[in-house]
């Protein structure tokens, strides 16, 4: 393969009075690309070239209260995307309108909210029909058309903190709507995996909510944080030639802490918990996931820093089948004058992989971190 891109921007800025801003930035984006594939013993090839030229007007109007605390965006960026893969192109005009607004209660409160509409094309890869090999058990095959997707954002935050008693809240949510022109599609064959687009409209639709605090004791030295998110979700998805809409729910809840009880003692703590469950007609999957990791730091004399950690991670892979995963590291560091002398011991439970598969009825889920196992490492350093 062969690609040659050159990108070109510039942008102006004109204030209009006190309060109001416009800004004109334009951009200029040229893509060339040459891909060829060779898939043995079946050969099967693809062979294509082509380029891609996007020139984009992305005019916006900023205005800002007297005061300061409500502004206010608007930008309407147009972008004209020429396509050109020999027997096949595109030539479309594109609108993103968005909208972002904030309005300032107090030194302390903040209100944020935005929407925007996005598109997107897709490129030459969208017209390697034939299929290829990605790996050892996977081919995928394109849908021969390039493809086309519209997607719509909207946001809103909110944000307080009382700095004096060392507290932070915030809470937010979230709106998504997708829609493209291909439907990505999986056969499975025992272990093997075959992907496709199919020529089919389909939609993904996603909300969240998620909230976050954070509290600081500066007596104890201390810092505790918390954090939560719930989302729901719907899709479409395909088996073949078979079409399945799917329903997904989605929580999570962390929490972490930070201690310093005495002058030459440092503790740490975090918990990571999920739970996710997946509908498709009759059938409903759910899954969970826990996680801990924590730490100690001692200071027995001014110079000398001793540190140990520790990582569990627990996952749900079927209804009574589970995976897991833990690690330790320790490490001690010694301060000279003008030198550091640190030796870090790492990984030693010597886990060398964590790999694990899922599959829901629908998709197959592959998993594979190599890790690196059991190491020591002696370190020195001067300072000049």
């Amino acid at each position: 393969s062969t690609s040659l891109t050159t990108r070109h921007s510039t942008s102006f800025d004109i204030r209009l009075g006190k309060k109001f801003t416009l800004n004109l930035p334009v951009s200029l984006q040229a893509d060339y690309h040459f891909v060829e594939t060779i898939r043995t013993p079946d050969d099967d090839r693809n062979r294509l070239d082509g380029w891609t030229l996007i020139p984009s007007f992305n005019p916006g109007f900023e205005w800002q209260s007297s005061n300061r605390r409500f502004y206010a965006g608007v930008a309407v960026p147009v972008s004209l995307r020429m396509l050109d893969y020999g027997e096949t192109g595109l030539t479309k005009l594109y609108l993103n309108p968005n909208l972002s607004l904030s309005y300032t209660f107090s030194a302390n409160s903040k209100l944020s909210a935005s929407t925007g509409l996005s598109h997107g094309t897709g490129d030459m890869l969208d017209l390697l029909t034939a299929p290829m090999q990605t790996d050892y058990r996977t081919t995928r095959a394109a849908s021969g058309i390039i493809g086309e997707s519209r997607n719509w954002n909207s946001s809103i935050d909110w944000k307080w903190q009382v700095p004096f008693s060392y507290f932070t809240f915030g809470i937010g949510a979230n709106h998504s709507e997708g829609k493209r022109n291909t439907l990505h599609s999986q056969s499975i064959d025992g272990v093997d995996v075959s992907t496709q687009s199919l020529l089919r409209d389909t939609y993904t639709r996603r909300t969240s909510f998620n909230l976050s605090s954070t509290k600081s004791i500066p007596a104890l030295f201390a810092k505790f944080g918390i954090q939560g998110s719930y989302s729901f979700s719907d899709s479409e998805q395909a088996v073949g030639s078979e079409v399945i809409a799917t329903d997904n729910r989605s929580y999570s809840l962390q929490g972490n802490l930070s201690v310093t009880p005495l002058q030459w003692l440092e503790l740490s703590y975090h918990i990571n918990y999920g739970w996710s469950r997946s509908a498709y007609g009759d059938t409903r999957n759910t899954t969970t996931s826990l996680s801990h990791n924590g730490g100690v730091h001692l200071f027995p004399v001014p110079q000398l820093d001793l540190s140990a950690s520790y990582d569990y991670v627990r996952r749900q892979l079927t209804a009574d089948r589970y995976k897991h995963m833990s690690l330790f590291n320790a490490s001690a560091q010694y301060k000279f004058k003008r030198a550091v002398l640190r030796l870090e011991l790492d990984n030693l439970l010597n886990l060398r992989s964590y790999a694990y598969t899922l599959f829901d009825g629908i998709n197959t889920y592959s998993y594979d971190y190599s890790l690196c196992g059991r190491t020591a490492l002696l370190k020195l350093t001067f300072s000049l």
